[in-house]
């Protein structure tokens, strides 16, 4: 792009770290914002959370400090310090946006209470990520245990089976995603009578996040386990074909006639229906599976596409990213990182920025203060 990005003029103070927040900064960075990350002498954690690493391992680059740090500048200032909260103080003069995940006894002491900020700096919009809720805000919380609090964990694995967390950090990703939405909005309506205070919990984000299984529950049906399956809908699953799993996902009568119509199967009546589908959903996978094994996956993906059924296969990661194309990891400063999905116009938002070294930008950010 070379166009004006939407939050150019933006100011972010970053003060949070690990991923719920730092995620959310990253969305910021990527749409424009100007974005300081300002970490402890000794640094965010991730920066040691490796190996893998991205150059150096003395430069305390991890592939997981890299992959939610694009696009910011680094500073390091030591809150724990006087002379280190009156620093953050000054950047706070000229910012619009502070970002934590402090706990609210741990933000008081290094000055980061939102009431005390907003009568110094009343355009500052702050916004913080936590763990729990309400009286439990102190507690300490990773992504694990509001997967596991929320109820997430209850729903995931196969039946019968024992709890599963999801393969990443989701709840993270979810609050830190629900916490920029929420900044944005803020910032849209600063300037009116409305608050200037951001809060998301991974918690509160984990169990809104489960949306129709959420919405069983509240119905009057308790959620269980059900694998790679959907509670409403089948099929709606991985099957096995003759080199390789994929995935089809059947969301109305019709696509299910025509599922079966690439297959060469013919219905007695019994599938007819999504409720009857559901209600025989063991029967109809095996039926189906049958009928699959003896494919090759990318006859059956192409045959199924072509009739509109949503098809794919279960690709690796790797596969993943080749299905991208080679010009969608981005190089930046010896660094690759994947572009925003995030499309503004017809332009792809290109980093900018590679993550930065601890401190690395700490001269040029503050010999800028006032």
């Amino acid at each position: 792009m070379t166009e004006r990005l939407p939050l150019d003029g933006i100011r972010v103070i970053d003060v949070s770290r690990v991923l719920a927040g730092p995620f959310a900064t990253m969305l910021l960075a990527d749409l424009g914002a100007d974005v300081i990350k300002v970490e402890p002498p000794e640094g965010d954690e991730t920066r040691a959370w490796g190996p893998p690493w991205v150059g150096d391992p003395d430069d305390r680059r991890s592939a997981y400090f890299c992959s939610v740090n694009r696009n910011k500048r680094g500073i390091v200032l030591d809150l724990r310090t006087d002379d280190g909260r009156a620093t953050l103080d000054r950047l706070l003069a000229d910012a619009d946006l502070l970002v934590h995940n402090y706990r609210p006894t741990t933000a008081a002491r290094l000055g980061l209470e939102a009431d005390a900020l907003a009568a110094r700096h009343p355009r500052l919009i702050v916004a913080s990520v936590g763990g729990f809720p309400g009286a439990d805000a102190d507690r300490p919380a990773y992504d694990l245990l509001a997967q596991a609090v929320s109820g997430l964990m209850s729903i995931t694995g196969e039946p019968g089976g024992p709890p599963m967390k999801v393969g990443v950090a989701l709840l993270d990703l979810m609050a830190g995603l629900e916490m920029a939405v929420g900044a944005l909005a803020a910032l849209v309506g600063r300037g009116s009578a409305g608050p200037r205070r951001v809060q998301v919990n991974l918690i509160e984000a984990g169990l809104t996040s489960l949306i129709n299984v959420l919405g069983n529950q509240l119905a009057g049906s308790p959620p269980t386990r059900h694998g790679n399956a959907h509670p409403n809908i089948a099929p709606y699953q991985p099957f096995e074909a003759r080199d390789g799993h994929l995935v089809i996902a059947v969301g109305n009568d019709g696509q299910f006639r025509r599922l079966l119509s690439v297959l060469g199967l013919a219905d007695d009546g019994r599938f007819a229906t999504n409720p009857q589908r559901v209600a025989s959903r063991e029967e109809l996978a095996a039926w189906l599976g049958e009928a699959i094994a003896p494919w090759e996956r990318a006859a059956l993906v192409t045959a199924l596409a072509a009739v509109d059924v949503a098809v794919g296969p279960v690709s690796s990661v790797a596969e993943a990213v080749d299905m991208m194309g080679a010009e969608w990891i981005q190089e930046v400063g010896g660094v690759s990182v994947p572009p925003s999905p995030i499309r503004i116009g017809e332009g792809v938002l290109r980093a900018r920025r590679p993550p930065p070294l601890l401190g690395q930008h700490t001269d040029e950010v503050l010999a800028g203060l006032r």
